[in-house]
């Protein structure tokens, strides 16, 4: 017994002066030495595939010039890299053989972009290697850039400064603090491709920022909302536009301050979403599915309007309007035969029995039911702003 406590306390001593003088980590480096990878772009090119890096502007490392094989550019706070090669991880150890000063840190990597030329080819590569990459998290909202490249919205257009990290940061915070989209995860696109086969990853497209501000430089990149980019077997089949994309928002139950410009006889009136909710239930027919009921509640605030207008009509106007989002979502969710909105998700919960695997075969059945939208709307905290009797 004495000789194993004397071998304890020698093992013991021995893993002490070990972490006494540095970290218990084999890949230790000091945060000087790491160029923190903010953003990604994923493409195809007929060799394989391009990888392309952007680290933010509050990196640690810092950018200037190009090499063979790689390519490197940015400002002192921004670097831009990108690469080509067989496979994203060939891409990976390239752009980090040509970058000379800092090791790359892909740990805290915030968005990633795919081009939209290769999601319609399949985006099935670029979810797999973000799943198998022990450097990724699956949390990381996803784009798919549905005018150009990834390449091309991650490293911009020559711009000195240009941040993609930042176009896609202030691009986020906008559409959350709107509540007009929804930004799915790496993680939420991979579990819905698995239960029923499709999928909505956010669509963006890149634009001369001298287009949405004045002041901006010509050479300035920025991105703006485009809708969804609809998934199905792996690679784009569709989309959801812009214009009916809060579509999506309703029906999921996630709608947001969001302003809502609407037309009432000849004048035109601007409202604000408020509260919304959502509820849709199954309607059967010879024991089987036949319908979706999906009704509506919703409520605004009126925010401007150029005349005077009756409070039924706006109410009619708001609704007819969030009608036509829901509707267009339906309708190319059954011409596309995809259940993107996980609905057999929401009508096995509520018939567990009846509809038992209805969250995996909605898709097929989609043609085949009808839908009965209705929706109910009050315009409220209007303070009689504008607002003239009603008829």
């Amino acid at each position: 017994m004495k000789i194993f406590r004397i071998a304890a306390v020698l093992v013991l001593a021995a893993l002490l002066a070990g972490c006494s003088g540095g970290s218990i980590y084999s890949n230790y480096r000091e945060l000087e030495q790491l160029m923190v990878i903010q953003t990604l772009g994923f493409d195809r090119t007929p060799g394989g595939v391009r990888l392309s890096a952007s680290s933010g502007s509050d990196s640690a490392g810092g950018g200037g010039g190009s090499e063979s094989g790689a390519e490197q550019s940015g400002s002192a706070s921004v670097a831009r890299l990108a690469a080509e090669a067989p496979s994203f991880s060939l891409a990976e150890e390239k752009m980090q053989d040509y970058s000379a000063r800092e090791d790359l840190f892909f740990a805290h990597t915030a968005y990633i972009a795919i081009g939209g030329a290769s999601a319609k080819e399949s985006v099935k590569p670029f979810l797999d290697y973000i799943e198998r990459s022990t450097d990724l998290r699956l949390d990381i909202p996803l784009f798919v850039v549905t005018n150009g490249t990834a390449s091309e919205l991650v490293l911009g257009a020559g711009g000195e400064t240009y941040d993609a990290t930042s176009v896609l940061r202030s691009l986020e915070r906008n559409i959350i603090l709107r509540g007009d989209g929804v930004i799915f995860s790496a993680a939420e696109v991979v579990s819905s491709l698995d239960e029923n086969g499709c999928a909505l990853i956010t669509a963006v497209k890149s634009v001369k920022a001298d287009k949405a501000v004045k002041e901006a430089k010509a050479a300035e990149l920025t991105a703006i909302p485009d809708g969804f980019a609809v998934i199905k077997n792996g690679r784009t089949v569709g989309s959801v536009p812009v214009d009916c994309a809060k579509g999506v928002n309703v029906l999921q139950n996630k709608v947001g301050p969001s302003s809502v410009k609407l037309r009432v006889g000849n004048d035109t009136a601007t409202v604000q979403l408020d509260k919304c909710a959502c509820r849709i239930t199954p309607m059967f027919g010879g024991g089987v599915l036949a319908g979706l009921d999906v009704k509506i509640t919703l409520s605004a605030a009126l925010s401007e309007t150029t005349g005077s207008v009756g409070v039924q009509e706006l109410n009619r106007a708001l609704a007819d309007e969030v009608e036509r989002w829901v509707m267009q979502v339906l309708d190319i969710s059954r011409s596309l035969e995809c259940d993107f909105l996980q609905l057999g998700r929401v009508l096995e919960r509520k018939e567990p029995q009846r509809l038992h695997g209805a969250s995996a075969d909605l898709s097929e059945r989609l043609r085949d039911i009808y839908y009965n939208v209705g929706v109910e709307a009050e315009v409220d905290r209007s303070f009689d702003v504008g607002l003239g009797s009603s008829e």
